[in-house]
């Protein structure tokens, strides 16, 4: 065996883990009898510089710069001993990607990390990412921030709260802002196109953006308050950039993107873009079919957490934990801790919480995450007894009373606060 090939795709933490290195946490399930160990190697090997049998022309420099390498394999249970492994088995796998087999892109990254070589790729489940501080100086991030996102919109921190109209879509622009203006009407700080109702021949995104935000500027002089407007421009990336410039230069107050399906690529590209000035507000539509099984896909803290705020969302929805849908409660905590907690120079992502929210649900929210979070409110809304106007208002006291520490039930009571009374007896 000559000196070329000794070199294994190993090393300790300790020396990849303050250097230039994306540190890949896979789970992956096995058997009793597969050598974990060398489907590792095969694996790090294979998503980098590699193949499933030797090539010519690959040196020991070109492994020690550019090729993974294993940081640990952790079995779960650590057994010690034969007799303790069980038949099948699972393993945290931590695998160390140069930072120079990138640039500060996304859709390279995810080739390397969820698959290149079906002979030496594995069934797992990308679970968390650890970046370098100089890999991530590439990225700009969010353009808000939180504490931008309040000045913004010119209120104190409270729960921001957001509203999709709806029909979901087949309803022209005319017909839009009739609902957007009632809405608006009760407080509402930002109103959204449904992710299903974007660029349509019956409603055209820039005539829906001079029809809402005409509404808007009515509702304005009438009471003082101004909902702005948040159009989906979700396409394929020329036309949605494209859409972004019309949306701006119309007047819209948000852009909203359907970034799972576009890409965190696309994401990217509208965060980085200087013509676009106002926040992006990312949705989360479709990340099932990437996140929901255990063995295979991303877990939703990468996703909606860390990496949406690398692309440079302002806000990102993901599941209240408190809707129909079964989502873990604790990952709903973690990708709110993946969004603001401290990471590098990378300004902060604002949560945006959706599914069932209504006030009893908003208080529950608020509790777990504080106030600087953003409710996504539709049914308790466009569904209440009393109309729309009565429905936004009643949340609007309940997002302003939990900030300020007022007792909603005590605020219920009170005269003229009917519609808070019904939202809270209705939506237990």
């Amino acid at each position: 065996m000559n000196k070329e090939e000794n070199i294994q795709p190993l090393a300790l933490p300790e020396e990849t883990y303050e250097g230039d290195y994306i540190i890949a946490s896979y789970f992956f399930r096995s058997t009793k009898d597969a050598d974990i160990y060398e489907k590792a190697k095969s694996f790090a090997i294979g998503q980098t510089l590699g193949t499933w049998l030797p090539v010519p022309g690959i040196t020991n420099e070109m492994r020690k710069k550019y090729g993974g390498r294993i940081t640990a394999i952790y079995d779960i249970p650590p057994a010690e001993l034969t007799g303790d492994v069980p038949e099948e088995t699972a393993h945290i796998i931590q695998i160390a990607f140069p930072d120079e087999n990138f640039g500060a892109q996304f859709p390279m990254l995810f080739t390397t990390l969820l698959g290149n070589d079906v002979s030496t790729s594995a069934q797992v489940k990308l679970i968390d990412l650890k970046f370098s501080k100089k890999f991530l100086s590439h990225f700009k991030g969010p353009r808000y921030g939180i504490d931008r996102l309040y000045k913004y919109f010119g209120i104190q921190k409270r729960p921001i709260v957001l509203n999709m109209i709806k029909p979901c879509l087949g309803y022209t622009p005319g017909e839009g802002a009739m609902i957007f203006k009632e809405i608006a009407s009760g407080g509402i700080d930002l109103i959204k196109d449904d992710e299903l109702f974007a660029d349509t021949s019956y409603g055209p995104l820039v005539e829906r953006v001079k029809s809402y935000t005409k509404a808007a500027r009515e509702v304005e002089k009438e009471t003082g308050h101004l909902a702005r407007y948040c159009v989906n421009i979700t396409d394929r990336q020329d036309k949605m950039i494209e859409h972004a410039h019309r949306a701006v230069d119309a007047g819209a107050g948000a852009l909203l993107v359907n970034f799972v399906a576009t890409g965190l690529g696309a994401l990217q590209a509208l965060a980085e873009d200087p013509a676009i000035t106002v926040p992006l507000v990312a949705h989360y539509a479709s990340v099932g079919a990437m996140s929901e099984s255990p063995y295979t896909g991303i877990s939703t803290p990468l996703m909606l957490g860390k990496l949406a705020r690398i692309a440079g969302a302002d806000v990102c929805m993901f599941s209240s934990p408190y809707s129909t849908y079964p989502f873990l409660k604790r990952r709903y905590f973690q990708i709110a801790d993946a969004q603001r907690l401290p990471l590098y120079d990378v300004l902060p992502t604002m949560p945006l919480i959706g599914g069932g929210i209504t006030p009893n649900s908003a208080r529950r929210i608020t509790v777990d995450l504080g106030s600087e979070i953003m409710l996504a409110v539709g049914g308790a809304i466009l569904g209440h007894p009393m109309g729309p106007a009565h429905g936004a208002k009643a949340i609007m006291q309940t997002v302003k009373a939990l900030a300020d520490g007022t007792d909603i039930d005590e605020l219920a009571k009170q005269k003229g606060n009917e519609a808070l009374r019904i939202a809270l007896d209705k939506w237990k």
